[in-house]
């Protein structure tokens, strides 16, 4: 007679499957049969094959005619029946009744039962799941096991190890005492792993896969079967190349069943898993208040959460954190309303404990409605804090809300303007906090309430669509305030004007359409003296249009200089990105860069991410201008980190497209142009980057072949500078491949009036880089002779000049130039000096241009020095140099005409390359090797002359 009490969970392996444990197990059951009473107990974690064990047991035991009974404790807490009474029920026909108060002798009642069983041969009683069973039921089974000692029964007991219960006591009583024998089903062994990969995958399992196995598994049977079923249903099989997802899908194994393990589990262990999953990481004391319970249950609870890998393993002490992905699948099996009040009841237990506002309003702002004044107190204070897009998106909620609705227009408008500013420090782009921004002038109809504020929103609209909108803005809002600037009146009233004035003319000057007239405007403006905010900003935008003009560099970049006063506060923002440009223009690049290390040093907090990516962006553009593609190639790809082209600025597609040029990956900087082209429909207002845009997309064209296409982007970008009146040569200097491709072409006229227009402007500009550029696109207009000395003039301009890249390129032309006309000897020297400088560069595409010339001249490669004091810039090896000879940062300064904080930045810059301490450190020999003597072609004895490569201007 077999009896079943309970149900198996799983599949009942056949009859004939034998393991160590079930021999061992049939071994007692031999004895028990014998005469002699015997009790195991079955013991492991979850998954280990304990219920298997049990289920092989009793098949065997039944078919050796023997009675077997069945139970399991209940795992979700009290059930109708005792699992004794459910092992043990009364004969047919005889109601169980009440259960006896009498504990003697209801146990000597089962007793008697147990013994009307025995009379009829050998019994086997099997609780499984005995850690869940009532104390009463487990002191009953001892009971019966110490009075039956003579008699043939065989009692099994199953304990889950990782999940403790009510009869967990009992069970460590039972074995301390000797009276059962203890069983543990080991983890199967390598070869058992590779025989159920096969079964379940039916194909053999490479040894590898094996051990990996393994090793995240523990050879835990139940753990290996969801893991082989998974990879089945993945189509993964188990080879070796199957090695490196084991770890991926055992993740997600473990994270599916971990909620089963928890439902499974007692109900204060599912309470403070919750809690924990709505927290995250929290001290015990927080997981009590919120949970309901004392101190001690709260820790039996995270110790068996920690057993089944719902909960981390900590440091001790460090407060108990949930895997992420067990965290998701708690939080998604609760109901709406339940897990929103968990969550307000939790940012409540925060608050009374005193916890930071961003940690309190993590619980605020996922909740779909934000209805109470201090939840917007908390979220209010976090945003100014730490803020995070949720947290300011929830305080918005708040305000759209009717709690918001019932607060006067000024404060509304007040309490927007704040989580504009919030706003912008989290969001990539700023469209959320012009959002906001647009609500507050709404409810500020006075314009002077609206001057700050439109002059925020046009300072966050800078480089996106809503740029035109901006100026507009402040437009209408200039004319709103009565009288001239200079007027004498209310020095407020002066201050306000100015901070308007410079709002509108820093937009202006990156919009095409609104330049000219604005450029009138500014020619009536005095300069400012610089003392505040505002008049540095007007400075900005006067230095942009001084640069814009082409007049005098020197002129343009002490308006710069002024702008930036960069040892004085509050000097962020839109006038040190507009300075740094100008600067660049003026080869001043020292000073530009330093003034976007300044925005982009950790010092400053928590920058705003637009400006950030835009700083980032502006860097590289400069970076790249003097030859450091490496380090540009950093900045632009931090730049564009965010997904899609409409992510980042377009100068940071812009500096990254001209970046792959340089690296010689012409398609991937076609294709980052296109994209941007597509997304950026604002574009063709931009003045800075319409142009670049232009100028880098013609290249694109070029190194593909369609000459004709280049020609027509390049032309498109002049006449638009022209239309927009800007002069500047070395704005986007199409004019250069331009005349270089024409007379390619042979089209030498046309290129002689376009070069000879140029170098007018460049000698305007002055620069040494614009000079340069000049000589090389007059060179191209010409041959022989002349053609060379122009290169060689160019070549001794522009090292003059920060721009290493564009000397490169000179060199190259140079060399190839000196072959075509038999000098292969000094062609080498130039080659050689083109490989050089641009291998240091990064250029790819150049290098292996002037390589190629360099063997056609008879040439052998340089060996190049690869050592880390080669990526240093020109002036990086000066400020060094000076640093490691005992000068201050205030000498160096003095010396090189630049400010304390420049030396600074530099050298955090050398310290970085060189991977030094301190200018302790730093190593001898940096100061920057003189240029070889250059002799003239007719100085050279004449070697023999080969085939000059062709090769990019």
């Amino acid at each position: 007679m077999v009896f079943t009490a309970g149900m198996a969970r799983g599949p009942v392996p056949p009859a004939d499957t034998s393991t160590p444990e079930l021999e061992t197990l049939l071994r007692h059951a031999a004895e028990a049969r014998a005469g002699t009473a015997r009790a195991v107990l079955v013991r492991g974690p979850a998954g280990i094959g304990r219920t298997r064990l049990l289920a092989l047991a009793r098949q065997r035991l039944a078919a050796a005619g023997c009675t077997v009974r069945h139970a399991a404790g209940p795992p979700h807490g009290p059930a109708p029946t005792r699992t004794v009474d459910a092992l043990l029920p009364p004969p047919p026909g005889r109601p169980a009744g009440p259960t006896p108060r009498d504990p003697h002798h209801d146990r000597h009642v089962l007793h008697r039962r147990a013994l009307d069983l025995l009379a009829a041969g050998p019994l086997a009683l099997v609780i499984d799941d005995a850690q869940w069973c009532d104390e009463a039921s487990l002191r009953c089974a001892d009971f019966i096991l110490r009075h039956t000692a003579d008699r043939p029964l065989l009692l099994v007991l199953a304990q889950r190890t990782d999940a403790p219960g009510p009869g967990t006591p009992v069970l460590a009583e039972i074995l301390a005492q000797g009276r059962c024998a203890p069983l543990e089903p080991a983890p199967l062994t390598e070869a058992g792993i590779a025989h159920m990969a096969a079964r379940i995958s039916g194909a053999p399992a490479d040894q590898r896969f094996v051990r990996r196995c393994a090793e995240l598994t523990g050879g835990n049977p139940q753990l290996l079967d969801r893991l082989f079923t998974a990879l089945r249903t993945l189509g993964i099989p188990p080879d070796a190349a199957a090695v490196h997802q084991l770890g991926t899908v055992h993740q997600s194994v473990l994270t599916s069943r971990v909620p089963e393990l928890l439902a499974a589990g007692p109900r204060r262990a599912r309470q403070v898993a919750t809690a924990l999953a709505v927290l995250g990481r929290a001290a015990p004391d927080l997981l009590a208040a919120l949970c309901g319970l004392d101190p001690g249950a709260v820790d039996c609870a995270l110790k068996s959460l920690r057993r089944t890998g719902a909960v981390l393993p900590g440091s001790p002490g460090s407060p108990p954190r949930m895997c992420e992905g067990v965290r998701g699948a708690v939080l998604a099996a609760l109901p709406g309303p339940e897990l929103r009040d968990l969550r307000v009841r939790a940012a409540r237990v925060l608050s009374d404990a005193g916890r930071p506002a961003p940690e309190v309003a993590e619980q605020l702002a996922p909740l779909d409605r934000i209805d109470e004044p201090w939840m917007f107190a908390v979220l209010r204070d976090a945003a100014a804090e730490a803020p995070t897009r949720a947290t300011v998106r929830a305080a918005g909620r708040w305000l759209r809300g009717d709690a918001g609705r019932g607060l006067g227009a000024a404060e509304r408008g007040g309490l927007h303007v704040e989580l504009a500013r919030a706003a912008s420090r989290t969001v990539v782009t700023p469209a959320h906090a012009l959002w906001h921004l647009r609500q507050a002038l709404a409810l500020t109809p006075d314009p002077r309430g609206q001057a700050p504020v439109a002059v925020q929103y046009a300072m966050m609209a800078l480089g996106t669509r809503r740029a035109p909108e901006g100026l507009r803005l402040l437009e209408r809002v200039l004319d709103g305030l009565t009288g001239p600037p200079d007027d004498g009146g209310d020095p407020a009233d002066r201050d306000l004007r100015t901070t308007v004035e410079s709002a509108l003319l820093a937009t202006a000057v990156n919009d095409r359409t609104a330049l000219p007239a604005a450029r009138t405007r500014a020619a009536a403006l005095p300069v400012p003296t610089g003392h505040g905010p505002a008049d540095r900003r007007l400075l900005a935008a006067l230095s942009a249009f001084a640069a814009l003009d082409g007049g005098s560099a020197a002129r343009a970049a002490a308006l710069a200089r002024q702008a930036l006063r960069a040892d004085e506060p509050g000097t962020a923002g839109w006038g040190v990105f507009c300075s740094s440009a100008v600067l660049t223009l003026a080869d001043c690049v020292d000073e530009a860069v330093a003034a976007l290390d300044r925005v982009l040093s950790p010092a400053t907090g928590h920058p705003p991410l637009w400006p950030r990516r835009a700083a980032l962006a502006g860097r590289s553009l400069i970076l790249h201008g003097i030859g450091d593609v490496p380090a540009a190639a950093r900045d632009a790809w931090a730049a564009t980190e965010v997904s899609g082209p409409a992510g980042a600025p377009p100068l940071a597609h812009l500096a990254l497209s001209a970046v792959l040029l340089s690296q010689g990956e012409a398609a991937r900087a076609g294709a980052v142009l296109d994209g941007l082209a597509r997304t950026a429909g604002h574009l063709d207002r931009s003045v800075w980057e319409w142009h670049l845009y232009l100028y880098t997309a013609g290249r694109v064209r070029r190194e593909r072949g369609d000459l004709e296409g280049a020609l027509e982007l390049w032309r498109r970008c002049g006449r638009s500078q022209e239309d927009a009146g800007i002069a500047n040569p070395v704005l986007a200097p199409w004019w250069l491949p331009t005349a270089t491709t024409l007379a390619r072409l042979g089209r030498g006229a046309e290129a002689s009036r376009l070069v000879e227009a140029a170098r007018e402007r460049a000698r305007g500009w002055g620069t040494p880089r614009a000079l340069g550029l000049g000589l090389v696109a007059a060179a191209s207009v010409v041959g022989g002779r002349a053609r060379t000395e122009l290169l060689a003039e160019a070549v001794d301009t522009l090292a003059g000049s920060p721009a290493r890249l564009e000397l490169a390129r000179a060199e190259y032309q140079l060399g190839r130039e000196l072959l075509a006309l038999g000098d292969a000897r000094g062609a080498r020297g130039h080659l050689r000096q083109a490989i050089e400088l641009s291998t240091r560069c990064g250029s790819h595409a150049l290098t292996a241009t002037a390589r190629d010339a360099l063997v056609t001249a008879g040439g052998r490669m340089p060996q190049l020095a690869v050592a880390p004091v080669d990526s240093l810039t020109p002036s990086e090896r000066r400020i060094a140099t000076l640093a490691q000879r005992g000068h201050s940062n205030k000498k160096i300064a003095e010396a090189l005409f630049i400010t304390p904080r420049t030396v600074e930045m530099h050298l955090t810059n050398v310290y970085r390359k060189l991977d030094v301490r301190g200018r302790g450190d730093l190593p001898r020999g940096l100061a920057p090797h003189p240029r070889p003597t250059v002799l003239p072609p007719a100085a050279r004895p004449p070697e023999p002359v080969r085939a000059a490569p062709q090769g990019p201007p």
